[in-house]
């Protein structure tokens, strides 16, 4: 079971789609309208934008740039919808076009802005941060500019000046509550866990109905051995938001407090929410393992490495269950298992070789053991000093 906290900001994307061709029926009626009337193309644009028929607003924009060249709000329509479309390099194109053209003030900081984002969208972090950078200086107020940038910054390791950016964001806008639950998650990265928690009640105060913000407080306070207060926010996340990952967490929590039916119920409620969620199965097999009830274990096992059969720690775990059954041979299978798919598995190295150890092969077992404490084990260090002189 995971002890580490993991928290992300993300940035939301759009499912997939294929930009296609026009029918023949939208054809006829772009041809309806006047040849030489780009902003009646545009209205049109808006129009199909509006009615979320992106295809066909795209080729009212092309219409709208083929008769004027020069009209900057078409491209910029028109790269708004191609992000729709997921069409990212189409987009870029189109905001570079109208960077090139003479542009408001507030149309000129949006568009470096909104190219930041596309640029994002293709990994194209240091062009992102640059568009980013560009329209904070256009705009020193523009708060979603230093929310953003401030997501970059995390996806390059740069905590610090993350949370610079969001510091700024809460003093342009004191109740985002985004932004408090960003800040949180960057103090929690941080480890200063405590600050993060006073940052998401104050996510919470600003937004009460959002579970990600129950969800991410509830890690902190398992983080920091308050289970009880993170089993409340668990609760409270399932009552806005149920989900699988909840379920399991608020499991291992409960499993915390000794509450193992509670736990094992939770866990099935988890696979019941999402069948393919083999977190929840290896987590209720560990549960059984440590019930005794070993069999029933490796049941579980088994279906997670159906759904993920390179998941390292399922495979380590079925080792343990088949120690106890005496499935000596299976055991260090499964160890060898997992440490073909996580080379640097130092558990799996000690038990292995304690495993071969136990059924005569020393010379086998020592070198596993020696291989574990290259890694850092210390268990593997005392049994290498008692089994390997």
């Amino acid at each position: 079971m995971k002890t580490n906290v993991f928290l992300v900001t993300v940035m939301i994307t759009i499912n997939s789609f294929t930009l296609l061709a026009g029918n023949n029926a939208v054809e006829a009626e772009f041809n309806d309208l006047p040849d030489d009337s780009a902003k009646v193309y545009c209205e049109a644009g808006n129009a199909k934008m509006n009615e979320k028929d992106y295809r066909a607003a795209v080729q009212c924009f092309s219409k709208a740039i083929e008769n004027d060249p020069q009209l900057a709000s078409a491209y910029l329509s028109r790269a708004y919808v191609r992000n729709k479309l997921m069409d990212y390099k189409g987009a870029l194109a189109d905001y570079s076009s109208a960077l090139k053209l003479k542009l408001t003030w507030e149309e000129a900081y949006e568009a470096y802005f909104n190219k930041g984002l596309t640029q994002a969208m293709l990994d194209n972090l240091k062009d992102a941060m640059a568009d980013f950078n560009y329209a904070i200086k256009l705009n020193p107020e523009f708060a979603d500019a230093y929310y953003n940038r401030s997501i970059l910054k995390g996806r390059i390791g740069d905590l610090d000046g993350e949370l610079l950016d969001i510091n700024r964001v809460l003093y342009l806008k004191p109740t985002d509550a985004d932004a408090y639950n960003s800040r949180g998650i960057v103090k929690s990265k941080q480890g200063n866990y405590y600050e993060a928690i006073k940052d998401f009640n104050k996510a919470i105060e600003f937004d009460s109905v959002n579970a990600q913000f129950y969800f991410n407080r509830a890690l902190i306070y398992s983080a920091v051995d308050e289970y009880r207060a993170s089993l409340n926010d668990y609760d409270m996340a399932l009552r806005i938001s149920p989900d699988a990952e909840t379920y399991t967490r608020r499991a291992n929590v409960r499993s915390k407090l000794k509450d193992y039916k509670g736990a094992f119920e939770d866990f099935t409620k988890a696979i019941k929410t999402d069948s393919n969620y083999y977190a929840a199965y290896v987590n209720r097999g560990y549960l059984k393992y440590e019930l005794k009830d070993y069999k029933s274990a490796i049941e579980d096992y088994n279906k997670a490495l159906k759904i993920r059969p390179d998941y390292s720690l399922a495979y380590y775990n079925r080792g343990l269950a088949k120690n106890k059954l005496e499935d000596f041979e299976g055991e260090i299978a499964d160890y060898s298992k997992a440490i073909e798919y996580k080379p640097d598995y130092e558990s799996a190295y000690t038990k292995r070789g304690l495993a071969k150890y136990e059924k005569g092969d020393k010379a086998g077992g020592c070198q596993d053991l020696s291989q574990a404490v290259k890694l850092g084990s210390d268990l593997a260090y005392n049994s290498l000093i008692v089994y390997c002189r």
